[in-house]
Protein backbone atom coordinates (compact mmCIF):
# COMPACT_ATOMS: atom_id res chain seq x y z
CA UNK A 1 0.00 0.00 0.00
CA UNK A 2 2.82 2.45 0.87
CA UNK A 3 4.25 1.84 -2.84
CA UNK A 4 0.95 1.87 -4.46
CA UNK A 5 0.30 5.73 -2.77
CA UNK A 6 4.26 6.67 -3.41
CA UNK A 7 3.45 6.06 -7.29
CA UNK A 8 0.44 7.84 -7.05
CA UNK A 9 1.55 10.73 -5.32
CA UNK A 10 5.19 11.30 -7.28
CA UNK A 11 3.05 10.65 -10.65
CA UNK A 12 6.01 7.76 -11.35
CA UNK A 13 2.88 5.96 -12.00
CA UNK A 14 2.69 7.56 -15.52
CA UNK A 15 6.22 6.25 -16.30
CA UNK A 16 4.92 2.70 -16.28
CA UNK A 17 1.34 3.76 -18.38
CA UNK A 18 3.49 5.61 -20.85
CA UNK A 19 6.13 3.01 -21.58
CA UNK A 20 3.44 0.52 -21.97
CA UNK A 21 1.23 2.36 -24.47
CA UNK A 22 4.74 3.38 -26.29
CA UNK A 23 6.41 -0.31 -25.95
CA UNK A 24 3.55 -2.90 -26.87
CA UNK A 25 6.39 -5.11 -28.04
CA UNK A 26 8.54 -4.59 -24.49
CA UNK A 27 5.68 -4.89 -22.89
CA UNK A 28 2.29 -6.91 -22.94
CA UNK A 29 2.51 -8.31 -26.40
CA UNK A 30 5.24 -10.92 -25.84
CA UNK A 31 2.74 -12.23 -22.71
CA UNK A 32 -0.03 -12.52 -25.26
CA UNK A 33 2.16 -14.49 -27.52
CA UNK A 34 2.40 -16.78 -24.57
CA UNK A 35 -0.53 -17.46 -24.13
CA UNK A 36 -2.15 -17.22 -27.62
CA UNK A 37 0.88 -19.68 -29.00
CA UNK A 38 0.72 -22.24 -25.70
CA UNK A 39 -3.16 -22.34 -25.64
CA UNK A 40 -3.14 -22.87 -29.56
CA UNK A 41 -0.88 -25.53 -29.40
CA UNK A 42 -1.96 -26.97 -26.24
CA UNK A 43 -5.71 -27.43 -28.09
CA UNK A 44 -4.49 -29.14 -31.09
CA UNK A 45 -2.50 -31.51 -29.31
CA UNK A 46 -5.23 -32.56 -26.83
CA UNK A 47 -7.53 -32.77 -30.32
CA UNK A 48 -5.19 -34.86 -31.87
CA UNK A 49 -4.46 -37.16 -29.04
CA UNK A 50 -0.90 -36.73 -29.83
CA UNK A 51 1.35 -36.93 -27.17
CA UNK A 52 5.21 -36.05 -26.48
CA UNK A 53 8.25 -37.51 -27.21
CA UNK A 54 8.54 -40.78 -24.71
CA UNK A 55 10.92 -40.49 -22.23
CA UNK A 56 13.20 -43.78 -20.80
CA UNK A 57 12.02 -45.23 -17.54
CA UNK A 58 15.00 -46.14 -15.64
CA UNK A 59 15.50 -49.53 -14.86
CA UNK A 60 14.99 -50.79 -11.13
CA UNK A 61 18.47 -51.76 -9.81
CA UNK A 62 20.55 -49.71 -11.75
CA UNK A 63 21.81 -48.10 -8.50
CA UNK A 64 24.14 -49.00 -5.96
CA UNK A 65 24.36 -52.15 -4.11
CA UNK A 66 20.97 -53.34 -5.85
CA UNK A 67 20.65 -55.85 -8.59
CA UNK A 68 20.12 -55.27 -11.78
CA UNK A 69 17.09 -56.14 -13.20
CA UNK A 70 16.44 -59.70 -15.49
CA UNK A 71 14.87 -59.82 -18.58
CA UNK A 72 11.33 -61.22 -18.77
CA UNK A 73 12.93 -64.21 -20.48
CA UNK A 74 14.28 -65.11 -16.45
CA UNK A 75 10.95 -64.89 -14.99
CA UNK A 76 9.29 -67.23 -17.63
CA UNK A 77 12.22 -69.47 -16.55
CA UNK A 78 11.70 -69.00 -12.60
CA UNK A 79 7.99 -69.67 -12.80
CA UNK A 80 8.79 -73.16 -14.09
CA UNK A 81 11.91 -74.05 -11.46
CA UNK A 82 8.69 -72.76 -8.85
CA UNK A 83 5.81 -74.92 -10.17
CA UNK A 84 7.96 -78.33 -8.36
CA UNK A 85 9.15 -79.97 -12.12
CA UNK A 86 11.99 -81.71 -11.65
CA UNK A 87 12.64 -82.64 -15.43
CA UNK A 88 16.28 -83.23 -16.60
CA UNK A 89 18.12 -81.05 -18.84
CA UNK A 90 15.85 -81.92 -21.80
CA UNK A 91 12.65 -79.93 -20.28
CA UNK A 92 15.30 -77.54 -19.26
CA UNK A 93 16.40 -76.83 -22.68
CA UNK A 94 12.78 -76.87 -24.27
CA UNK A 95 12.03 -74.11 -21.92
CA UNK A 96 15.23 -72.22 -22.83
CA UNK A 97 14.47 -72.75 -26.42
CA UNK A 98 11.06 -71.08 -25.54
CA UNK A 99 12.07 -68.00 -24.01
CA UNK A 100 15.13 -67.37 -26.07
CA UNK A 101 16.96 -69.88 -28.49
CA UNK A 102 20.93 -69.30 -27.15
CA UNK A 103 20.11 -68.26 -23.46
CA UNK A 104 21.34 -70.04 -20.55
CA UNK A 105 18.49 -70.88 -17.95
CA UNK A 106 20.72 -72.70 -15.74
CA UNK A 107 21.60 -69.23 -14.06
CA UNK A 108 18.23 -69.02 -12.96
CA UNK A 109 18.06 -71.23 -9.52
CA UNK A 110 15.20 -72.02 -7.54
CA UNK A 111 14.27 -69.14 -4.64
CA UNK A 112 15.02 -66.74 -6.49
CA UNK A 113 13.07 -63.15 -5.58
CA UNK A 114 10.51 -62.33 -8.61
CA UNK A 115 11.35 -59.39 -10.56
CA UNK A 116 8.76 -56.27 -10.56
CA UNK A 117 7.47 -55.91 -13.91
CA UNK A 118 9.04 -53.13 -16.30
CA UNK A 119 7.64 -49.48 -15.53
CA UNK A 120 5.63 -48.10 -18.85
CA UNK A 121 7.69 -45.33 -20.69
CA UNK A 122 7.35 -41.76 -19.36
CA UNK A 123 5.95 -39.48 -21.99
CA UNK A 124 6.25 -35.51 -21.62
CA UNK A 125 3.32 -33.43 -20.28
CA UNK A 126 1.54 -31.93 -22.94
CA UNK A 127 1.13 -28.73 -20.73
CA UNK A 128 5.19 -28.18 -20.74
CA UNK A 129 5.30 -29.32 -24.26
CA UNK A 130 2.44 -25.87 -25.12
CA UNK A 131 4.19 -23.77 -22.76
CA UNK A 132 7.69 -23.87 -24.16
CA UNK A 133 6.49 -23.25 -28.11
CA UNK A 134 4.47 -20.50 -26.00
CA UNK A 135 7.79 -19.37 -24.18
CA UNK A 136 9.77 -19.12 -27.07
CA UNK A 137 6.90 -17.15 -28.88
CA UNK A 138 7.47 -14.53 -26.77
CA UNK A 139 11.04 -14.38 -26.62
CA UNK A 140 10.70 -13.68 -30.77
CA UNK A 141 8.29 -10.73 -30.08
CA UNK A 142 10.65 -9.24 -27.45
CA UNK A 143 13.78 -9.89 -29.45
CA UNK A 144 11.46 -8.00 -32.64
CA UNK A 145 10.80 -5.39 -30.45
CA UNK A 146 14.06 -4.45 -28.83
CA UNK A 147 15.45 -4.34 -32.28
CA UNK A 148 13.39 -1.96 -33.58
CA UNK A 149 13.37 0.12 -30.32
CA UNK A 150 17.44 0.37 -29.48
CA UNK A 151 18.81 -0.58 -32.84
CA UNK A 152 16.23 0.82 -36.15
CA UNK A 153 13.53 2.54 -34.21
CA UNK A 154 10.47 3.62 -36.32
CA UNK A 155 10.34 7.06 -38.03
CA UNK A 156 7.59 9.24 -38.61
CA UNK A 157 6.01 8.80 -42.08
CA UNK A 158 7.30 11.40 -44.92
CA UNK A 159 3.58 11.79 -45.65
CA UNK A 160 2.63 12.83 -41.97
CA UNK A 161 5.26 15.67 -42.37
CA UNK A 162 4.56 18.91 -43.52
CA UNK A 163 7.77 19.97 -45.39
CA UNK A 164 8.99 21.43 -48.26
CA UNK A 165 12.57 21.96 -49.62
CA UNK A 166 14.01 25.43 -50.12
CA UNK A 167 17.03 26.66 -51.23
CA UNK A 168 17.40 29.79 -49.14
CA UNK A 169 18.54 30.41 -45.72
CA UNK A 170 17.08 32.73 -43.01
CA UNK A 171 18.32 36.22 -43.79
CA UNK A 172 18.86 36.88 -39.85
CA UNK A 173 18.37 35.24 -36.70
CA UNK A 174 18.57 35.88 -33.23
CA UNK A 175 22.01 34.49 -32.08
CA UNK A 176 22.77 31.91 -29.24
CA UNK A 177 25.41 33.77 -27.64
CA UNK A 178 24.59 31.71 -23.66
CA UNK A 179 24.24 27.96 -24.40
CA UNK A 180 22.13 26.14 -21.40
CA UNK A 181 25.02 24.99 -19.81
CA UNK A 182 26.29 28.32 -19.41
CA UNK A 183 22.65 29.37 -18.11
CA UNK A 184 22.26 26.42 -15.71
CA UNK A 185 25.97 28.09 -13.89
CA UNK A 186 23.74 31.83 -13.64
CA UNK A 187 23.50 32.57 -9.79
CA UNK A 188 19.98 33.21 -10.22
CA UNK A 189 19.53 30.36 -12.48
CA UNK A 190 21.35 27.62 -9.71
CA UNK A 191 17.59 28.08 -7.83
CA UNK A 192 15.77 28.21 -10.67
CA UNK A 193 13.89 24.60 -12.25
CA UNK A 194 11.86 24.07 -15.58
CA UNK A 195 14.77 26.11 -17.24
CA UNK A 196 13.88 26.35 -20.84
CA UNK A 197 13.85 28.97 -23.74
CA UNK A 198 10.47 30.85 -24.70
CA UNK A 199 9.85 34.11 -27.05
CA UNK A 200 8.98 37.31 -25.54
CA UNK A 201 5.43 38.73 -26.51
CA UNK A 202 6.26 41.79 -26.72
CA UNK A 203 9.29 41.85 -28.81
CA UNK A 204 9.90 38.90 -30.50
CA UNK A 205 13.34 37.37 -28.89
CA UNK A 206 13.97 34.54 -27.12
CA UNK A 207 14.26 34.35 -23.23
CA UNK A 208 15.36 32.31 -20.58
CA UNK A 209 13.19 31.68 -17.91
CA UNK A 210 13.15 29.22 -14.56
CA UNK A 211 10.98 28.99 -11.80
CA UNK A 212 12.38 30.37 -9.27
CA UNK A 213 12.95 29.02 -5.53
CA UNK A 214 10.09 25.93 -6.62
CA UNK A 215 8.97 23.03 -4.54
CA UNK A 216 9.65 19.56 -5.85
CA UNK A 217 6.89 18.14 -3.60
CA UNK A 218 4.28 21.25 -5.09
CA UNK A 219 3.72 24.24 -2.47
CA UNK A 220 4.44 27.96 -3.54
CA UNK A 221 7.01 28.85 -5.75
CA UNK A 222 8.44 32.45 -5.42
CA UNK A 223 8.44 33.49 -9.25
CA UNK A 224 10.23 33.22 -12.60
CA UNK A 225 14.22 34.11 -13.37
CA UNK A 226 14.59 35.35 -16.82
CA UNK A 227 17.42 36.54 -18.96
CA UNK A 228 17.97 37.40 -22.58
CA UNK A 229 19.35 34.82 -24.88
CA UNK A 230 21.75 37.11 -26.18
CA UNK A 231 22.57 39.30 -23.05
CA UNK A 232 25.65 38.64 -21.64
CA UNK A 233 26.48 41.66 -19.52
CA UNK A 234 23.03 42.44 -17.68
CA UNK A 235 22.37 39.98 -14.89
CA UNK A 236 19.58 38.19 -14.44
CA UNK A 237 16.14 39.47 -13.79
CA UNK A 238 13.72 37.72 -10.98
CA UNK A 239 9.78 38.65 -11.47
CA UNK A 240 7.84 37.84 -7.88
CA UNK A 241 4.89 35.72 -10.04
CA UNK A 242 4.70 32.82 -8.40
CA UNK A 243 2.24 29.52 -8.49
CA UNK A 244 -0.01 28.59 -5.86
CA UNK A 245 1.23 25.04 -6.66
CA UNK A 246 4.52 24.85 -8.34
CA UNK A 247 5.19 24.30 -11.59
CA UNK A 248 8.25 22.14 -11.16
CA UNK A 249 6.58 20.02 -8.35
CA UNK A 250 5.06 16.44 -8.57
CA UNK A 251 2.34 15.72 -6.86
CA UNK A 252 -1.68 14.94 -7.75
CA UNK A 253 -2.49 18.28 -7.47
CA UNK A 254 0.57 20.24 -9.74
CA UNK A 255 0.69 20.92 -13.19
CA UNK A 256 2.46 17.30 -13.77
CA UNK A 257 0.20 15.48 -11.40
CA UNK A 258 -3.06 16.79 -13.16
CA UNK A 259 -1.60 16.31 -16.94
CA UNK A 260 -0.75 12.69 -16.00
CA UNK A 261 -4.15 11.88 -14.64
CA UNK A 262 -6.01 13.30 -17.42
CA UNK A 263 -3.34 11.99 -20.13
CA UNK A 264 -2.19 8.97 -19.27
CA UNK A 265 -0.85 7.71 -22.24
CA UNK A 266 0.32 10.45 -23.34
CA UNK A 267 4.01 12.21 -23.01
CA UNK A 268 4.01 15.55 -21.35
CA UNK A 269 6.84 17.81 -22.09
CA UNK A 270 8.50 19.87 -19.41
CA UNK A 271 6.86 22.94 -19.17
CA UNK A 272 7.49 26.14 -20.03
CA UNK A 273 6.83 29.59 -18.07
CA UNK A 274 6.53 33.13 -19.16
CA UNK A 275 5.61 35.88 -16.82
CA UNK A 276 2.49 38.19 -18.71
CA UNK A 277 2.67 41.15 -16.26
CA UNK A 278 4.26 42.58 -13.46
CA UNK A 279 3.09 39.61 -11.09
CA UNK A 280 1.11 37.45 -13.24
CA UNK A 281 2.69 34.13 -15.33
CA UNK A 282 1.68 31.08 -17.75
CA UNK A 283 3.16 28.14 -18.00
CA UNK A 284 2.88 26.11 -21.41
CA UNK A 285 3.45 22.27 -21.62
CA UNK A 286 2.42 20.84 -25.46
CA UNK A 287 1.67 17.07 -25.04
CA UNK A 288 2.30 14.21 -27.41
CA UNK A 289 0.51 11.21 -28.56
CA UNK A 290 1.84 8.13 -30.06
CA UNK A 291 0.19 6.44 -33.18
CA UNK A 292 0.61 3.03 -34.67
CA UNK A 293 0.82 -0.54 -33.80
CA UNK A 294 2.89 -1.85 -32.38
CA UNK A 295 5.59 0.32 -33.64
CA UNK A 296 4.54 3.66 -32.59
CA UNK A 297 5.33 7.32 -33.72
CA UNK A 298 5.02 10.66 -31.89
CA UNK A 299 2.54 13.21 -32.97
CA UNK A 300 1.28 16.61 -31.27
CA UNK A 301 -1.81 15.65 -29.23
CA UNK A 302 -2.36 18.79 -27.18
CA UNK A 303 -1.26 21.99 -25.14
CA UNK A 304 -1.85 22.61 -21.61
CA UNK A 305 -1.78 25.94 -20.23
CA UNK A 306 -1.31 26.22 -16.38
CA UNK A 307 -2.30 29.69 -14.49
CA UNK A 308 -0.93 30.91 -11.10
CA UNK A 309 -3.96 30.12 -9.22
CA UNK A 310 -3.43 26.28 -10.31
CA UNK A 311 -6.23 26.56 -13.17
CA UNK A 312 -5.10 23.95 -16.13
CA UNK A 313 -6.55 24.28 -19.61
CA UNK A 314 -6.54 21.33 -21.74
CA UNK A 315 -6.31 22.66 -24.98
CA UNK A 316 -6.67 20.63 -28.74
CA UNK A 317 -3.42 22.01 -31.15
CA UNK A 318 -6.50 23.94 -33.13
CA UNK A 319 -7.56 25.42 -30.28
CA UNK A 320 -3.93 26.30 -29.00
CA UNK A 321 -3.43 27.58 -32.77
CA UNK A 322 -6.17 30.25 -32.55
CA UNK A 323 -5.09 31.78 -29.24
CA UNK A 324 -2.79 34.91 -30.27
CA UNK A 325 -1.41 35.08 -27.32
CA UNK A 326 0.02 31.49 -27.35
CA UNK A 327 1.26 31.48 -30.50
CA UNK A 328 3.81 34.42 -29.81
CA UNK A 329 5.43 32.26 -27.34
CA UNK A 330 6.61 30.11 -29.47
CA UNK A 331 6.36 26.78 -27.37
CA UNK A 332 3.31 25.61 -28.91
CA UNK A 333 4.61 22.28 -31.34
CA UNK A 334 6.97 19.86 -29.05
CA UNK A 335 10.57 19.76 -29.26
CA UNK A 336 10.32 16.27 -28.96
CA UNK A 337 7.94 15.92 -32.38
CA UNK A 338 10.33 18.36 -34.00
CA UNK A 339 12.85 15.86 -33.35
CA UNK A 340 11.32 13.02 -34.40
CA UNK A 341 10.64 14.56 -37.65
CA UNK A 342 14.18 15.48 -38.43
CA UNK A 343 15.55 11.93 -37.81
CA UNK A 344 12.76 11.10 -40.25
CA UNK A 345 14.01 13.48 -43.10
CA UNK A 346 17.39 12.26 -41.98
CA UNK A 347 16.47 8.67 -42.58
CA UNK A 348 15.30 9.00 -46.05
CA UNK A 349 16.52 8.49 -49.39
CA UNK A 350 16.00 12.16 -50.52
CA UNK A 351 18.38 13.64 -47.59
CA UNK A 352 20.40 9.86 -46.10
CA UNK A 353 22.38 11.80 -43.12
CA UNK A 354 22.60 11.73 -39.53
CA UNK A 355 22.07 13.83 -36.70
CA UNK A 356 25.13 14.67 -34.46
CA UNK A 357 24.65 15.93 -30.84
CA UNK A 358 26.63 17.67 -28.69
CA UNK A 359 27.13 17.22 -25.12
CA UNK A 360 24.69 17.25 -22.87
CA UNK A 361 22.12 19.25 -24.91
CA UNK A 362 19.98 17.28 -27.67
CA UNK A 363 19.15 18.97 -31.11
CA UNK A 364 16.46 20.72 -32.04
CA UNK A 365 18.02 24.27 -31.26
CA UNK A 366 15.31 26.91 -30.79
CA UNK A 367 16.02 30.23 -32.80
CA UNK A 368 14.00 33.33 -33.52
CA UNK A 369 13.98 34.83 -36.87
CA UNK A 370 12.33 37.19 -36.64
CA UNK A 371 9.60 39.01 -33.87
CA UNK A 372 6.76 36.70 -35.50
CA UNK A 373 8.71 33.45 -36.18
CA UNK A 374 10.38 30.75 -34.32
CA UNK A 375 11.74 27.49 -35.15
CA UNK A 376 13.48 24.69 -34.05
CA UNK A 377 16.48 23.98 -36.41
CA UNK A 378 18.17 20.91 -36.50
CA UNK A 379 21.18 20.08 -38.18
CA UNK A 380 21.65 16.53 -40.32
CA UNK A 381 25.33 15.67 -40.94
CA UNK A 382 26.77 13.09 -43.44
CA UNK A 383 26.26 9.77 -41.75
CA UNK A 384 30.32 9.04 -41.62
CA UNK A 385 31.18 12.22 -39.58
CA UNK A 386 33.97 13.36 -41.76
CA UNK A 387 31.76 14.78 -44.49
CA UNK A 388 29.79 18.33 -44.45
CA UNK A 389 25.80 19.20 -43.42
CA UNK A 390 23.44 17.39 -45.88
CA UNK A 391 20.60 19.56 -45.13
CA UNK A 392 19.64 21.99 -42.19
CA UNK A 393 15.99 21.05 -40.96
CA UNK A 394 13.77 24.30 -39.89
CA UNK A 395 10.17 23.83 -38.04
CA UNK A 396 7.61 26.39 -37.32
CA UNK A 397 7.53 26.28 -33.69
CA UNK A 398 4.25 27.35 -33.17
CA UNK A 399 2.62 25.40 -36.43
CA UNK A 400 4.95 22.47 -37.05
CA UNK A 401 5.68 23.52 -40.52
CA UNK A 402 8.88 22.34 -41.73
CA UNK A 403 11.27 23.95 -43.88
CA UNK A 404 14.65 21.40 -45.53
CA UNK A 405 17.47 23.56 -46.81
CA UNK A 406 19.68 21.53 -48.81
CA UNK A 407 23.45 23.38 -49.93
CA UNK A 408 23.73 23.98 -53.30
CA UNK A 409 26.94 22.01 -55.18
CA UNK A 410 29.47 24.33 -54.18
CA UNK A 411 28.48 25.74 -51.47
CA UNK A 412 28.74 22.98 -48.83
CA UNK A 413 28.96 23.53 -44.81
CA UNK A 414 31.11 21.69 -43.01
CA UNK A 415 29.47 19.54 -40.62
CA UNK A 416 28.66 20.60 -36.60
CA UNK A 417 31.20 17.72 -36.03
CA UNK A 418 34.27 19.67 -37.43
CA UNK A 419 32.84 22.44 -35.52
CA UNK A 420 33.28 20.72 -32.23
CA UNK A 421 37.06 19.37 -33.20
CA UNK A 422 38.10 22.79 -34.22
CA UNK A 423 37.13 24.46 -30.72
CA UNK A 424 39.10 21.12 -28.78
CA UNK A 425 42.33 21.73 -30.70
CA UNK A 426 42.29 25.03 -29.16
CA UNK A 427 45.73 25.39 -27.03
CA UNK A 428 44.41 25.11 -23.86
CA UNK A 429 44.64 22.92 -20.62
CA UNK A 430 41.58 20.26 -20.85
CA UNK A 431 42.49 17.82 -17.95
CA UNK A 432 44.45 17.50 -14.83
CA UNK A 433 45.79 15.25 -12.88
CA UNK A 434 45.13 15.45 -8.97
CA UNK A 435 46.18 14.11 -5.91
CA UNK A 436 44.82 12.36 -4.07
CA UNK A 437 41.68 10.88 -3.43
CA UNK A 438 40.42 9.20 -0.25
CA UNK A 439 42.65 6.20 -0.85
CA UNK A 440 45.70 8.04 -2.13
CA UNK A 441 45.60 7.63 -5.48
CA UNK A 442 45.66 10.70 -7.80
CA UNK A 443 42.60 11.06 -10.13
CA UNK A 444 41.95 13.04 -13.75
CA UNK A 445 39.33 15.38 -13.39
CA UNK A 446 37.92 17.83 -16.91
CA UNK A 447 38.54 21.42 -16.92
CA UNK A 448 36.71 22.47 -19.47
CA UNK A 449 34.34 21.02 -22.15
CA UNK A 450 32.87 22.49 -25.73
CA UNK A 451 29.06 22.79 -26.09
CA UNK A 452 26.70 23.23 -28.82
CA UNK A 453 27.72 23.91 -32.49
CA UNK A 454 24.87 26.21 -32.91
CA UNK A 455 23.96 28.19 -35.97
CA UNK A 456 23.47 31.56 -36.80
CA UNK A 457 22.75 33.78 -39.85
CA UNK A 458 23.44 37.20 -41.08
CA UNK A 459 22.74 38.56 -44.54
CA UNK A 460 21.61 35.11 -45.33
CA UNK A 461 25.05 33.67 -44.93
CA UNK A 462 25.47 30.71 -42.38
CA UNK A 463 27.88 31.14 -39.01
CA UNK A 464 28.98 28.57 -36.42
CA UNK A 465 29.06 29.55 -32.65
CA UNK A 466 30.45 26.82 -30.59
CA UNK A 467 31.59 27.57 -26.78
CA UNK A 468 33.57 26.57 -24.42
CA UNK A 469 32.64 26.42 -20.66
CA UNK A 470 34.39 25.26 -17.34
CA UNK A 471 34.08 22.63 -15.10
CA UNK A 472 33.26 22.79 -11.57
CA UNK A 473 36.88 21.60 -11.27
CA UNK A 474 38.07 25.04 -12.87
CA UNK A 475 36.99 28.26 -10.44
CA UNK A 476 36.68 31.08 -13.19
CA UNK A 477 34.38 34.07 -12.85
CA UNK A 478 32.43 33.66 -15.83
CA UNK A 479 30.07 30.82 -17.16
CA UNK A 480 31.60 30.83 -20.56
CA UNK A 481 35.03 31.11 -21.21
CA UNK A 482 35.05 31.57 -24.59
CA UNK A 483 33.53 31.73 -27.98
CA UNK A 484 34.05 31.27 -31.58
CA UNK A 485 32.57 32.04 -34.56
CA UNK A 486 33.49 30.14 -37.87
CA UNK A 487 32.27 30.48 -41.27
CA UNK A 488 30.11 27.35 -41.71
CA UNK A 489 31.14 27.39 -45.73
CA UNK A 490 34.77 27.09 -45.17
CA UNK A 491 35.36 25.93 -41.47
CA UNK A 492 37.97 29.29 -41.14
CA UNK A 493 37.89 31.22 -37.50
CA UNK A 494 36.32 34.68 -37.65
CA UNK A 495 36.30 35.70 -34.28
CA UNK A 496 37.51 34.15 -30.61
CA UNK A 497 35.83 35.58 -28.03
CA UNK A 498 37.51 35.26 -24.36
CA UNK A 499 35.04 36.19 -21.45
CA UNK A 500 37.27 35.82 -18.80
CA UNK A 501 40.17 37.96 -19.84
CA UNK A 502 38.57 40.61 -22.36
CA UNK A 503 35.48 41.07 -20.13
CA UNK A 504 32.67 43.18 -21.01
CA UNK A 505 34.34 44.45 -24.08
CA UNK A 506 34.49 40.84 -25.33
CA UNK A 507 30.58 40.31 -24.34
CA UNK A 508 30.02 43.83 -26.47
CA UNK A 509 32.09 42.92 -29.37
CA UNK A 510 30.07 39.61 -29.94
CA UNK A 511 27.02 41.38 -29.91
CA UNK A 512 27.70 43.37 -32.29
CA UNK A 513 29.10 40.88 -34.74
CA UNK A 514 25.80 39.73 -35.50
CA UNK A 515 23.92 43.57 -34.77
Amino acid sequence: MLVITGLIYTGVWHLFSLFVWQHPMLSWLPLLAVLVVGTLIGTVRALTGVGGPALAASPPGDGEGQQPQRPARDAVVDAETRSGSRAGGARRRRVQDAVAPGVDVAASEPGETEAPAPTPPVRRSGFDFAFGWGLLAGLVVLACGLWFTLISPPTIDLDDIDYVVVDRLPQQTQPRLLPRSGIDDNPAFREAKEVHLVRDPETGELLWTGEWHSSWLGGQSDGIAVKSLDEMIAPAEIVHAGFDEAVAGIQPSTLKGKAYAKHPFSRVQYPVLLPTGDREAIAIAPYIGYKGFPFKTPYMKGVLVYHQDGTLEDLTPEEAAARPDLVRTGRLFPEAVARAQAEALARSDEFEGDIHDGKNNRQPYLTAIDRNLTVWVTIIDDESRAGGVKAIVLTDSSTGETQAWRPSPGHELISSEDVLNTARALPLKWKEERCCDSDGHSYTVTLREVVEARLAFKYGKPYYMVSVVPTDDLALPREIEYTLILDAETGKELAKFDHVNGGVDADTRLQRFFR
